[in-house]
């Protein structure tokens, strides 16, 4: 064996003091707390290689836990990088997945019996759960609510949720009839899914206590990375596995801990000593990715955090570059300006919150030539009900006749119409084809009420097909009720916003209508290889690093999707929403850029940024001090809609300078130079 100093010079181990503290504490429970950047990998690996090689310890006797099969591939490589491959192929590094795999086959040993078959090809749990679905009498799921569906059944099995606690969670009776039916499924066809190996293996654990011997027996030291990611049943799992031994070594950071929506358990992290009495908390608080600007803008943002550990985030880089908060007047004229910034060619990542925000982008990047990779987009948007109707409305409105649109639609307009009357419109339709079906509705109605509302949606839908992409959303979305509809339902509204962005950069109907279906396709292909300008969900960007990051759509509804923390529940939902920002913030190493608008709230800009909120919260000037009129011509751009003080709304058909040419709903065209409009309050953007 070697003395810790021989092992670090054999090794050219470059640890700093709080790294090296964790590695020679070798004995009993410990919490590493790791901020970003600080090399919490090295320093795991390192301990792992010091009761190697310093104390003698048999690496089948360590057991190393992440959270993925690609990150243990990760550090069993990069484990025979430093320390070769003598020990690497000998240790084992595995997901908890992996243990209760191997923990079911040696229960099927041990009783003869055989145990259920595992579903793992995910079209599988997709079908059964598409069953489940179809037998609680909901139809056909689409793909988004699909995912949805998967996402909360493994929440409820990763958090060990009972039925009853199921049933009292938001819309729970309606949810457990639908867990309930997918676990029959599984039960009457001897399936199990990936989260069933956890519950099925942590049941053998403790139903068997000679199986959690021979395991305590094999294993004496466990380590696990990942650990603020890490779910109550895999804690659970991990605990009693390394009761007996107490040699735990736990390394995360619950500042990092995004993964709430898969039932991750950062509590672990804040209640470690009082689980494990005796234990050790470390820390490790110096980032080595980030220049000072950042690490210390991260740091003060992160400290708005209550369910946290103390810690003092420093780096020993340059100062680095101011973190920039970038103005952007619309939502929508965010997509030009990076497209413009992606055109330059230089190393760039592109995160945000959801995938679809970067659906316009895409749109942008894809017609201009502009090459980018996309890490793990998903194509939920476009099977999404809300987008699906909005396609729906739009076709409905060249084709009136169409009774299976009618019978989708016709609720969701602000009309008040009944199933009965639309029954009997589309029984009216069946002899009378090619009859609007609005129209007969409004002829079937006997209320004067009633009739007026219907005839003006007839009215509205008869507007449709000649109007603009923009305008044609606007009137669906504004005039004919359906954000209405969506707000009485509770229903996200955000889809509404990319859809508008969409119509910006495609005017003409058909066209967005068709380049919808192509950027589906293009999703689905996916965008993959080497290229500077990277787009990523902030999930997605886990465990990586960029030199320049420009974090898109931090507005209120989006990043944070919530800003009301009014309830105890609310506000750990703001606070896993600011440990999200935190995370994006910290893949930047060089150049930190947040995409801001002016139309919208970013309450994590201004928390980030107090001293710009404080400018603009500056006293309006009184009404003696004319002020100059503030207008960004850019947002002028072709596709924008407009609102005229005499002519109405219109949309920006072309553009030559400051010559616009609009084309109002009135049906006139006209040209007007900006300037002069503008400066007089004329026109404005209509929003």
């Amino acid at each position: 064996m070697m003395t810790f100093e021989q092992y670090r010079q054999r090794f050219a181990l470059n640890l700093n003091p709080q790294q090296e503290a964790a590695v020679r504490r070798t004995e009993g429970p410990v919490l590493l707390l790791a901020v970003p950047g600080s090399g919490k990998t090295t320093a795991l690996l390192a301990r792992v290689g010091n009761l190697l090689y310093c104390h003698g310890v048999p690496p089948e006797e360590i057991l190393t836990v992440t959270y993925t099969v690609a990150a243990t591939a990760d550090l069993r490589r990069r484990f025979a990088r430093t320390f070769g491959e003598e020990y690497a192929s000998r240790l084992e590094f595995r997901t908890i997945n992996g243990m209760c795999a191997r923990i079911i086959r040696q229960f099927e040993q041990i009783t003869g019996r055989q145990a259920f078959q595992l579903v793992s090809d995910e079209a599988d749990t997709a079908r059964l759960v598409r069953e489940a679905w179809r037998a609680c009498n909901r139809g056909f799921p689409t793909d988004s609510e699909l995912e949805e569906a998967r996402t909360r059944i493994a929440y409820c099995k990763n958090a060990m949720l009972s039925d009853e606690d199921i049933e009292g969670m938001e819309d729970g009776e309606q949810f457990f009839q639908l867990f309930d039916a997918y676990r029959s499924l599984l039960l009457k066809n001897r399936l199990m899914d990936y989260d069933d190996q956890m519950v099925y293996g942590l049941k053998i654990l403790r139903s068997q206590p000679g199986l959690l011997q021979a395991w305590q027996d094999k294993y004496r030291y466990f380590h696990v990375d990942e650990a603020q990611d890490t779910s109550k049943i895999q804690h659970t799992i991990i605990a009693l596995l390394a009761s007996r031994s107490r040699n735990l070594f736990l390394v995360g950071d619950e500042d990092q801990s995004i993964y709430g929506f898969r039932a991750a358990f950062p509590q672990a992290l804040l209640t470690f000593e009082q689980d494990w009495p005796g234990a050790e908390t470390l820390f490790l608080e110096t980032n080595y990715r980030s220049v000072g600007t950042i690490v210390r803008a991260a740091d003060s943002f992160i400290c708005l955090n209550r369910d946290r550990r103390p810690k003092s985030m420093t780096t020993p880089n340059p100062k680095g570059d101011p973190v920039v908060r970038k103005h952007i007047a619309r939502r929508w004229s965010q997509y030009p300006y990076l497209a413009e910034q992606a055109a330059l060619g230089q190393p760039l990542a592109v995160l945000y919150r959801n995938h679809e925000s970067a659906l316009p982008l895409i749109d942008l990047l894809q017609k201009q030539g502009i090459p980018y990779r996309c890490r793990g987009q998903k194509g939920g948007f476009f099977t999404h009900p809300t987008v699906r109707d909005a396609v729906d409305i739009l076709r409905f409105s060249a084709r009136q006749d169409d009774a299976e649109l009618f019978s989708r639609l016709y609720y969701k307009f602000r009309c008040g119409m009944t199933r009965e009357l639309a029954e009997q419109t589309v029984k009216q339709g069946k002899k009378q084809p090619g009859k609007p079906l609005f129209a007969l509705a409004a002829a079937l109605c006997h209320e004067d009420w009633l009739r007026q509302r219907l005839e003006g949606l007839y009215t509205l839908l008869c507007l449709l097909p000649d109007d603009t992409a923009p305008q044609a959303l606007s009137r669906v979305f504004e005039d004919m009720g359906y954000r209405e509809y969506l707000k009485n339902k509770n229903a996200d509204e955000g889809k509404l916003d990319i859809l508008m962005a969409l119509a910006r950069q495609n005017p003409r109907q058909e066209d967005f209508l068709l380049r919808l279906q192509q950027l589906e396709a293009l999703v689905q292909d996916g965008r993959e290889g080497d290229c500077p300008v990277v787009l990523s969900t902030i999930h997605g960007s886990k465990g990586l690093e960029y030199d320049r990051v420009i974090l898109l759509d931090v507005v209120d509804g989006v990043l944070p999707q919530d800003t009301c923390s009014a309830t105890e529940e609310g506000r750990r939902q703001l606070e896993e929403e600011r440990r999200l920002f935190y995370v994006a913030m910290t893949r930047a190493r060089n150049r930190l850029e947040i995409l801001c608008c002016r139309d919208r709230g970013c309450t994590f800009a201004g928390q980030l940024f107090p001293e710009d909120t404080a400018r603009e919260a500056r006293p309006v000037p009184k009404p003696s001090q004319k002020p100059r009129a503030q207008y960004d011509l850019d947002d002028f751009s072709v596709g924008a809609l407009v609102r005229h003080r005499m002519f109405g709304r219109g949309l920006i058909c072309g553009r030559e300078g400051e010559i616009a040419v609009i084309r109002f709903d009135s049906g006139e065209v006209k040209q007007i130079a900006l300037h002069t409009v503008l400066r007089s309050g004329v026109l404005r953007l209509d929003t």
